[in-house]
């Protein structure tokens, strides 16, 4: 087997430099393949293609698969730690749904209860991930370079392509300052492709929208099979930031409802909960409130792929999707009374119910779908490979 050396050795007796190749062995290559001396082509492709390049968790069967491998398709290391609204698995999983793109996950540390889900491991797998790092063509960050720098200890190299993605949410009347923009310069000095994850990263001077994916199949299916018969009207809110969110409104329009209308209304607060969990009690509901702020986040986008009607608010939100030329996909409430009006109407008008979850599923399918958003990444990728540096121009 035709290996190449990885770090300085002493192989049969003699000294090779990284970087040389050897003929060696199957049982000696792989023996000290496993070590981290060298590595072939066939053993590079083997962690490439390793399992897992699609992850979904617990309690949701994934109806979405890896396309097959292929060694020409450019090669991604995603790395990430905390995972964001578990944004982070999802992309990686929609980059795989695609050819031209081969994805792998690295993750650091457990601080996310709700969602711990990873391909490759910072400290089981340190040896796998020097040598996808040593064999991708883009490093991929997500929400600043902290892993690449701190555990990897890695920075850039001639022909690889770095990228960051934003995720972060920001509290209204501090767009600016919260949300570190250029990472302190780190997407200049690196050359960085930048992404947001949501559309009013624009307004931050992020050049690409990459709308967090979904896997709409899974979703609708875990909706049948947690649809609840009740005369019930179900809503459910995810209460992470419930000062900016509106949770309080949202209760106290769920009771007004109650007392003053003699609507069945129910309030189901999901919070504290692993993430498939999450997903399947939120599968259970008729309808999704997600925030007075920042639009459909996250949460109403799991709703919206279910099959749910989902109630959002934010002028400012919806114009940068009009901006974009999407027409704003959601039930609009900015505030506590355009809430209580909405929620009345979707409980009563059914007519008005049918036609506002099939405008924001839609909306989802078109934009958010594990394919769409994998093909939208694999093109912008491709086109800034070919074009070559600085991929910041």
């Amino acid at each position: 087997m035709l290996v190449t050396v990885r770090v300085k050795a002493l192989i049969n007796g003699q000294v090779y430099d990284k970087g040389q190749q050897v003929m060696l062995p199957t049982a000696q290559a792989e023996e000290l393949f496993s070590g981290g001396v060298v590595a072939s082509r066939e053993q590079i492709d083997r962690v490439w293609a390793s399992v897992g390049r699609v992850l979904s968790p617990g309690l949701i069967q994934s109806h979405y698969t890896a396309t097959p491998y292929d060694p020409s398709a450019l090669k991604v290391l995603q790395l990430t730690a905390y995972d964001p609204g578990s944004a982070v698995y999802r992309y990686h999983s929609a980059a795989n749904t695609v050819p031209g793109v081969v994805s792998a996950l690295v993750r650091y540390g457990h601080t996310n209860k709700h969602c711990d889900l990873r391909q490759w491991d910072t400290e089981i797998d340190a040896q796998t991930i020097q040598l996808l790092y040593e064999t991708a063509d883009v490093v991929h960050s997500h929400m600043d370079y902290w892993v690449l720098r701190n555990e990897l200890r890695r920075g850039t190299r001639d022909g690889l392509m770095q990228a960051l993605t934003y995720h972060g949410s920001v509290d209204p009347g501090n767009m600016a300052g919260s949300v570190r923009v250029n990472d302190g310069g780190n997407d200049d000095r690196m050359d960085a492709i930048c992404f947001g994850a949501r559309p009013y990263h624009h307004r931050l001077g992020i050049k690409h929208w990459l709308p967090i994916p979904m896997p709409v199949a899974d979703y609708q299916q875990i909706a049948k099979e947690e649809t609840v018969k009740s005369k019930t009207f179900r809503v459910a809110h995810s209460p992470t930031m419930r000062r900016i969110k509106g949770t309080q409104e949202f209760l106290n329009a769920c009771d007004y409802l109650k007392m003053h209308q003699g609507i069945d209304i129910e309030p189901v607060l999901i919070e504290n909960m692993e993430h498939g969990a999450a997903l399947r009690l939120k599968a259970s509901c008729d309808a999704v409130f997600d925030s007075f702020w920042l639009g459909m986040q996250g949460s109403g986008l799991e709703g919206a792929a279910m099959g749910k009607a989902v109630i959002a608010g934010d002028p400012e939100a919806q114009n940068d999707l009009v901006k974009l030329g999407i027409p704003v996909p959601w039930t609009v409430a900015n505030d506590g009374p355009q809430l209580r009006e909405v929620l009345a109407k979707l409980v009563r008008d059914r007519s008005f119910y049918a036609a506002e979850v099939e405008r924001v599923h839609q909306y989802v399918r078109t934009y958010h779908d594990y394919p769409v958003v994998g093909q939208k990444y694999a093109d912008i990728l491709t086109e800034a490979k070919r074009n070559g540096p600085p991929y910041r121009s």
